[in-house]
């Protein structure tokens, strides 16, 4: 008798126990992860306009009580990824691990799963049927389950104006693929002039081009067909590995940092008109929420280089972010060229910021004039007021790095050859600075010829980087009358005074100089002092890079636009049009103006130091 009634109260108490130990206790061997709310609340999404971007984003998330609201997704089983065999599907039970939201900045992500819906192309097949209304041609002629070609809508072409990689996943679906990847500019061969779409703009999931916003009125030529390469593997599925990590397009989210929501709502007040432009609509969708955040969308310096690809247009694809050389463009192409670290002549977001951290490398250890790793120094320093010889040194060879097309250390106009050739007017391959301006250097004003000669030593219309170098440091040599290897605004008007300049206009440029320098200065001691996340008054590389503070650069670019623009009455004296002055004297003005600056570059440029050995300090000697 008492076995028995052990025996019941045993059971009643695994009745009590949660679906999670439950199935650790038998063996379900459950999938643990995080859930967004508890029993008794549901998810709310905020959505708001983001002033940097200008566009309207899911902005913030939180937890509301509702009655009766209840998480069903505990116990569940779900179709999950595995990892370890060939990406299979295999069923496991969801298990709570706890309540808690990623604390995301302005980087909240909204990614939808669907865990009742088979995948359609597991294994590399496609269940989709192909439509009749679309095809691929190669070089205008049609090819039969071709996966790659210039897109035809009944007949016509599509052009590539908004062509990304939604719309090219919403083809290829529609040719019965799985996904796909972008092409633009008739890159399957040049396509006809009338164009079945263009302006065409996708969110991804629809099931036809034709339900696409897009315009029947084109504008574009035969090279501006959009083209497409498909495949059978799924890259917009959003899922869970048996590990619990999201699995994600472009990055695996560990378990920590994501949750799952069954049931959501957006806040009240937010107008359907904003709704509309957010990323990812929620209307029609019944499955499952994963919130995480956008890493990138967190810290500023990635923030920036990403929305600089961005500005780049057709040239992103979306989540890939990259932009691709030889298309012609002088500016990206140069881009390209100097980022680009595999050989596939193209740039993505990993490798650009890259290059941008490279760059930031170099300014924080010049700032860092003690070598302690950190450049809290700067806060009691005068070096924002004051530059150093490496500084203006490793400015010139980032400068020179980018112009030199060909890479032979040098700029010339051998290195703009594609945007001058058409000045070559003897047609020997070579533009002279004669043909592409009409104007032979010596007829330039005798002290600007001087700096000429002084900087190309061999005027063979070739500046070289040693010798941009060499007048640099010599140039440098001149103003830097303490020889400490730093140059300020002081000893900056000081060499003009001794060159001759006028004392009306030394105060020009030393307010000029003092309004810049003193914003300089602000700015960058506001974010040394807020980059020290950690509080131990030392600011490291990583706190630099990883900056995360959107506030201080928003308030910083409205002080900048606003107490940033020229002093006008300052800058108009220097350049002679005082507005005190006679009218009918304002050219007679602007004439002395030239004729004072002439003068003082002259008396400059006369100096020996130019005749001299250069500069030993910084990186001269190296």
């Amino acid at each position: 008798m008492i076995n028995c009634i052990w025996f019941v109260v045993g059971a009643l108490g695994l009745l009590q126990i949660s679906p999670s130990l439950a199935m650790s206790l038998f063996g379900d061997d459950p999938v643990r992860v995080n859930f967004c709310c508890p029993d008794g609340e549901m998810l709310r999404l905020r959505i708001s306009k983001d002033q940097l971007l200008g566009s309207w984003s899911y902005h913030m998330a939180e937890c509301v009580r509702r009655k009766g609201a209840k998480n069903t997704l505990e116990g569940m089983e779900v179709s999950f990824l595995d990892s370890k065999n060939n990406q299979t599907e295999v069923k496991r039970k969801l298990a709570k691990l706890d309540n808690k939201m990623p604390k995301c900045g302005r980087g909240l992500q909204i990614s939808a799963l669907n865990f009742n819906q088979t995948n359609l192309y597991a294994n590399g097949t496609s269940q989709l049927k192909p439509s009749v209304s679309i095809e691929l041609r190669q070089y205008n002629e049609s090819v039969t389950d071709a996966r790659q070609g210039n897109v035809y809508m009944d007949g016509k072409p599509v052009c590539d104006d908004g062509w990304d990689r939604n719309a090219a996943r919403v083809a290829c679906r529609e040719l019965g693929f799985a996904d796909g990847e972008p092409t633009v500019g008739s890159q399957y061969g040049n396509v006809e002039d009338d164009m079945a779409m263009d302006e065409i703009s996708c969110r991804g999931d629809e099931s036809s081009l034709y339900e696409c916003d897009y315009t029947s009125l084109d504008d574009c030529g035969g090279a501006e067909g959009a083209g497409v390469v498909c495949s059978d593997t799924d890259g917009s599925t959003v899922s869970v590995d048996l590990s619990g990590k999201l699995v994600l397009r472009a990055e695996e989210v560990d378990t920590e940092d994501y949750c799952l929501a069954e049931t959501w709502e957006l806040a009240d007040g937010n107008l359907y008109e904003s709704y509309q432009t957010v990323p990812y609509r929620l209307d029609g969708f019944d499955g499952t929420l994963a919130l995480s955040c956008d890493q990138c969308m967190e810290e500023v310096v990635c923030f920036y280089v990403r929305s600089f690809l961005e500005n780049f247009g057709a040239k992103v694809w979306d989540e890939n972010v990259q932009i691709s050389g030889g298309d012609g463009d002088f500016f990206i192409n140069n881009i390209v060229r100097i980022v680009d670290k595999n050989g596939d002549n193209e740039v993505n977001l990993e490798e650009f910021k890259s290059k941008i951290d490279e760059y930031l490398t170099i300014a924080f250890n010049i700032l860092d004039r003690d070598d302690d790793g950190s450049i809290d120094e700067v806060l009691t320093n005068e070096s924002i007021k004051e530059y150093s010889l490496e500084f203006f040194e490793q400015l010139l060879k980032i400068v020179v790095e980018y112009f030199d097309s060909n890479e032979d250390e040098s700029i010339s106009t051998a290195d703009f050859i594609s945007e001058f050739k058409r000045s070559d007017r003897n047609e020997d391959g070579k533009v002279t600075i004669y043909e592409l301006t009409g104007l032979s250097l010596i007829n330039l004003p005798a002290p600007l010829y001087t700096a000429y000669t002084l900087l190309d030593e061999n005027q063979d219309e070739i500046l070289t980087l040693d010798e941009m170098l060499s007048f640099l440091r010599r140039t440098f040599t001149i103003i830097d009358k303490n020889a400490d290897c730093y140059i300020n605004l002081k000893e900056i008007v000081a060499a003009l005074g001794e060159s001759g300049l006028k004392e009306d206009f030394q105060l020009g440029v030393t307010l000029i100089g003092q309004q810049y320098l003193t914003l300089a200065k602000y700015f960058v001691d506001g974010f040394i002092a807020k980059a020290d996340t950690n509080e131990d008054t030392k600011v490291t590389l990583a706190e630099i890079l990883k900056f995360p503070d959107f506030s201080f650069i928003d308030r910083s670019i409205q002080i900048a636009l606003s107490m940033g623009y020229p002093n006008g009455p300052t800058f108009a004296y220097l350049t002679g049009e005082n507005r005190y002055t006679r009218r009918g004297s304002w050219r007679e003005g602007g004439d002395r103006a030239v004729v004072v600056w002439l003068t003082t570059l002259n008396t400059f440029l006369d100096n020996p130091v130019y005749q001299s050995a250069p500069a030993q300090c910084g990186l001269a000697g190296q």
